[in-house]
């Protein structure tokens, strides 16, 4: 796609030039860290309940490739709890849930990549889950965003029975919560706030990343990016989210949840590479734009890190943007999105 090269070229450029330090070493079995403000409260620890849920899912997958995807699609960090002694079973579909997913930074300015889980979407919706997309500002901050969240909650008519679940991937996450701690009002009607790669402590690279986004879409702008109100790097810079997340209290009622992503450098897509190497000089465990310590939601049920890049994990970017043969992540991303959902099945009472 054209309009990337500028910025594949910008990337690799400050790569050369000397811009990032040497990697960490990567030790994916260290104990997972956090970064949270003083006195958040610690996750509740959900890894080997959704580990269980997801090799249950993996077993009825085609043979040879069930071993795999339940052993290699999770991380198992030093701190994780053994797995339980007695296995429990599968939780059943719950059709009643009605997931509302927002989108990330920038995903509407690149409509060819697609939506958060749009390719793991109808054989769920098939299952009788109810999915669809908030329209959020690609280049707007979480205020902006929190209330066209609340806007299209009120234009959303309720339904009996429903459980409804926010998603946010990436930034999407940052805005829902904001949009929890600013609607209490449209926040009530929600059961569940799932942030799946957020930099929900912000991010290292927002600060760095401000000043080049102005320069590339000034200099090479995209059809599908209005500018908003320009403060979708400032509102993820980490003093800013740290002070967010020490203002805001957890909203009463609603089960937050954190699934994250890291993954070594040789799958990492090509064009997050110089990013994801800025990042390993402070933490190896990244997914190319967020460490694995900035993801969890203080207080939040944690499900663990996925072995993916923050596009795999959510985005088709992958498939449409094949570089090198680089494969498809199709299959992981289904997995993950089903075993989520029998995961929030079971944990909503």
């Amino acid at each position: 796609m054209p309009f990337l090269r500028p910025i594949a070229a910008s990337l690799a450029f400050l790569s050369a030039a000397g811009c990032l330090a040497p990697p960490a070493p990567f030790a994916p079995e260290t104990p997972a860290w956090r970064v949270a403000p003083l006195f958040a409260a610690p996750p509740v620890d959900g890894r080997g309940r959704f580990r269980e849920i997801l090799c249950l899912l993996a077993a009825g997958l085609p043979e040879g490739e069930a071993g795999e995807a339940c052993a290699d699609l999770l991380w198992r960090l030093g701190d994780e709890a053994p797995a339980a002694s007695t296995p429990r079973p599968l939780p059943p579909h719950d059709p009643r849930l009605r997931i509302l997913i927002v989108p990330g930074a920038f995903t509407e300015c690149f409509p060819g990549f697609g939506r958060p889980f749009e390719d793991a979407a109808p054989s769920l919706a098939a299952a009788g889950y109810r999915i669809d997309w908030i329209p959020v500002a690609g280049r707007s901050g979480s205020e902006e965003n929190a209330a066209r969240i609340a806007a299209f909650l009120r234009e959303f008519p309720p339904q009996e029975g429903e459980r409804l679940v926010l998603l946010g991937h990436s930034k999407g996450a940052v805005d829902i919560l904001d949009f929890l701690a600013r609607y209490p009002a449209e926040a009530r009607r929600v059961r569940a706030a799932v942030a799946v790669a957020g930099p929900v402590a912000g991010s290292r690279l927002a600060e760095r990343w401000e000043r080049l986004e102005d320069l590339l879409l000034s200099r090479f702008p995209l059809a599908h990016c209005p500018a908003g109100d320009g403060r979708v790097l400032a509102d993820l810079g980490r003093e800013h989210r740290l002070r967010r997340l020490a203002q805001d209290p957890p909203a009463p009622g609603v089960l937050l949840v954190s699934l994250g992503a890291f993954t070594r450098r040789q799958a990492i897509h090509p064009l997050l590479l110089a990013t994801y190497d800025l990042l390993a000089s402070w933490d190896p465990r990244n997914d190319g734009l967020v460490t694995h310590a900035e993801q969890v939601i203080p207080g939040s049920l944690l499900l663990g890190w996925a072995n993916l890049d923050h596009w795999d994990i959510a985005l088709p970017v992958r498939e449409r943007l094949n570089v090198g043969g680089a494969g498809s992540r199709k299959a992981e991303r289904r997995l993950l999105f089903e075993a989520l959902l029998r995961m929030l099945a079971e944990q909503l009472p």
